[in-house]
Formats: C-alpha cells, structure tokens, sequence
C-alpha cells in the first residue's frame, strides 16, 4: 500500500508535521492536498497510519537516508568529497555558508519527524479503537523518535530549539527558542524513560527496549556521564539478545542481524541513497564521496590483518552488480539501483564499544578491555593486554576501534568533537567551525533563533 499524508500544514521553524509533497507520504492512498489532523486521529486505522509516517520521517535522503550520517563522515577524516555538489564541498572544507541548503534540509527534515511524532503524542490518547495498551505503545515509539531526533540536532548545531507540541498553523508558537544542550539531553532522557515501559521486548524495524537503552547509552556517553552510560550499555549486554556477528561483513552483507539492534528499512519502494552516493560511476554510483581522496585517512587507519578494512573499502574484488568494485571505495553500501541498504542506528557493536569508554572512564580496565576485545576480536585482530595500559593509553585504543569499526556510518564527526580532540586531528583553527550553523531561513522565520558564534 502506498501510503500519503493527511496532514500537509506549512513550516516556520522546520516545524511542519505531515507534508504532503514528502517522499515518506503516508496514510491514504487518494492524493490530496491536505486533509485536517482532526481526521486522521479518528480511529485505530489512522493511528496506527501515523506512527508509520512517524518512521517514515526517518528515510529521508536528507535525514537517514543519506545526509545525516554522510555529514558526519566527510566533515570529519573518513571521506572526502570526490564529486560536484558546492554544499558537500563546504562541509568538506568546514567552510559552511548558513544558505547551505544540504544543510538546511537536514534541519527541516529532522524537526518534520519530531512534530509527526508531536502529532502522535498529542492526538493518539483521544483515538477510539485502539486499547490503551496499544494507545501507550503507540506513544511510546513516538517519544522515542522526537528524543533521537532532538539528540541528533545537538551533534551538528548544538543548542536546540526544544519541540514538544504539535504545529500546523503560523503563529507565535512557532518562534522557539534554543535549549542549551544540557536541557536537550535531559528532555531526550525524559521521553526515553517515559517510553521505556511501553516499548516491546523485540522488533525489527520499530523501537523496542534496548533501542531506547540503547540511546540513552549514546546520550549519557556525550553528556559525560559515565555511570549512566555504562549502567544502560550493561543491560543491553546482559540481556543476551544480541550478539557480535561472526563476520564483520555480514552486518552489511544482511540486514537486520543478530548484532542489530535498529535499523532503518529500506526497499526498492523507499530506497536509501548511501550506494548512490559512495560508489563509483562503473558500479552505478555518481562517487561523490569517496574514502581515498584529500581529506581522508581512513584508508591508513587499519591495523595489519584487519578483517574489517575489506569490508569497508574495497580491495577492488568484491562483485556488486556482476561487477568488481574499484579499488579504494567505500562498500559497506552495495545497492545503487534499488537503494536496499538499511542504515544501521544501533549496532551491538557500538554498545560494547560504548561500554568499554564509560568503564575506562570509570577507571575500569579490566571490564573496559574485556568488551573492547571481544570488538577487537571479531576483527581478527590481538588482543589488547592490560600490563603497562594506563587510562589515557585506553581510551585512545577505544577511540581508534569507534573510528575502524564505525566508519562510513555515521559517528567520526561527533566522536571528534565530543572528546575535544577535533581541532588537532582535523587542523581545525576557529573553534566556531565545530557546530554547524543555524540554518539562514530558521534565523530570517524566527526572531528567537539565535545564529551560533561565528557565522
């Protein structure tokens, strides 16, 4: 079923709900202009419709269906620009303009999901139809997406304007102001716990229990709060529901594996651009980033006997399309054509990983090795022994396992960031140039929107 909006409203703040010209459209498969909320919240029918659009938000190509994460790796030293978009340029070179309009996509993209899931907070109580165990699961997938979408803000542009109401007029409610970073974070902790009880044990594709623990080991990580961040990774440890896959390539070889956590879903209907984007013209790409190039080190970054270097970029063998990949490029994404790569949100992986930093921090190193080796491990490669490791030496190995085992996905910009060591490894003089800037058009719309420091 095709699904399109019932709810097409304007935007102001990036704060639209349900547009009706969106690739994630939703609900109804008759095409309208727009049809009021008030229809939609009827019945179960149109509940259950709207937490679809909800996670359909996700799959943007100017959210997690491209950009977002692709951002995160070319501003960084995993990718460099290979190809002709200006805007990618300026992200390349930290040289960004506040009429990005890449940027300025993302930012609207990310407040469009947070107010679909605004939208289904605020109307799925008064829905009949429904049981209120539905009701209240319904709800709590919806408080989990507005709390990774208010996080993922703050990793590009900081302070956030803090949205918890639905919109779908101009008017003075429009006109947010930023939240310090701190008081994001502890909305985002707010939603995940309020969610927690509500979320199913297990589930491909939406929110469960260990999603939402999942991210409030990420957050807590950033925050500096190492208790919290290894208390919420230690649960998803010791449930024993996920586990490393024994190849590292097949997180990417296979969707949704046992080292999954949550993965956004795409298909030949609702396609991921991250293939497109990666690989070369010969294997049906257009290259427009690629992992060799200036700017890029990753390609040196490998330990010898590294499993996992072959299966990010390729040693020109791997066959997509009946075809060898060149050399050099990146290929943890295979599907140009029918765009079928998930983008992967939460890995097992990352949470050991996660772990490991906050019992480090913890001064920890005998627990904080154990989970780093059983990563290291997988990867082919010797174990890290605890004899003459101090803390400082730890966190660095830490550090090089995120960038190696998380590379091309998402994670090299932030990590870079919020352990302070963007600037010397980046060569990165004006420290302004570590947040992004306010989209132009938010500024212009909102006379509460501040600019952040430096553009």
């Amino acid at each position: 079923m095709k699904f399109r909006s019932k709810l097409s409203t304007i935007a102001t703040l990036g704060l639209l709900a349900f547009s009706a010209s969106s690739c994630s459209d939703f609900l109804d498969p008759t095409p309208q202009v727009s049809v009021d909320r008030n229809d939609v919240f009827t019945d179960a029918a149109g509940a259950r419709g709207a937490i679809v659009g909800v996670y359909g938000a996700l799959t943007s190509a100017d959210y997690l269906g491209l950009y977002y994460p692709l951002l995160a790796d070319l501003a960084a030293d995993n990718l460099a620009h290979t190809g002709t978009f200006p805007q990618l340029a300026q992200v390349k070179t930290r040289n960004i303009i506040s009429d990005n309009v890449t940027l300025t996509n993302v930012y609207y993209a990310i407040y469009r999901a947070i107010n679909r899931a605004n939208n289904v907070i605020a109307n799925v109580p008064n829905v009949t139809g429904l049981s209120d165990a539905e009701k209240n699961s319904i709800i709590a997938e919806a408080l989990f997406i507005r709390a990774y979408c208010h996080f993922d803000v703050t990793r590009f542009w900081g302070d956030a304007a803090l949205s918890l109401t639905p919109t779908s007029t101009p008017d003075n409610s429009l006109f947010v102001s930023r939240s310090t970073k701190e008081q994001v974070y502890a909305q985002v902790i707010a939603d995940l716990t309020q969610a927690l009880p509500n979320l199913p044990d297990t589930g491909t594709g939406r929110a469960t229990k260990s999603a939402a623990q999942a991210l409030i080991a990420r957050v807590q990580l950033y925050a500096g709060k190492w208790k919290e961040a290894e208390t919420a990774a230690d649960l998803i440890i010791s449930s024993n529901r996920f586990q490393l896959t024994p190849s590292y390539a097949t997180n990417f070889t296979s969707e949704n594996s046992t080292e999954s956590i949550l993965e956004v879903q795409f298909d030949a209907n609702t396609q991921s651009q991250f293939a497109f984007f990666n690989l070369p013209t010969a294997n049906g790409g257009r290259n427009e980033v690629n992992p060799i190039g200036p700017g890029s080190t990753l390609t040196t970054s490998y330990e010898t006997g590294d499993t996992r270097r072959n299966a990010t970029i390729s040693d020109g063998t791997t066959i997509i399309s009946n075809r060898a990949v060149v050399a050099g490029t990146g290929i943890k994404y295979k599907d140009p054509g029918t765009g079928t790569d998930n983008y992967k949100m939460f890995r097992f992986a990352e949470i050991l990983l996660i772990g490991a930093e906050a019992k480090a921090q913890l001064q920890d190193i005998t627990g904080s090795l154990a989970l780093l080796n059983r990563v290291r491990t997988r990867a082919g490669l010797p174990i890290i022994a605890a004899t003459g490791l101090n803390q400082a030496g730890l966190l660095a190995a830490i550090a090089q396992e995120r960038r190696i085992e998380l590379a091309l996905e998402g994670h090299r910009w932030f990590d870079l960031v919020r352990t302070n060591q963007a600037q010397t490894v980046l060569g990165i003089a004006d420290p302004t140039r570590l947040l992004f800037p306010i989209p132009l058009r938010e500024i212009q719309n909102n006379p509460n929107m501040k600019q952040n420091t430096g553009y």
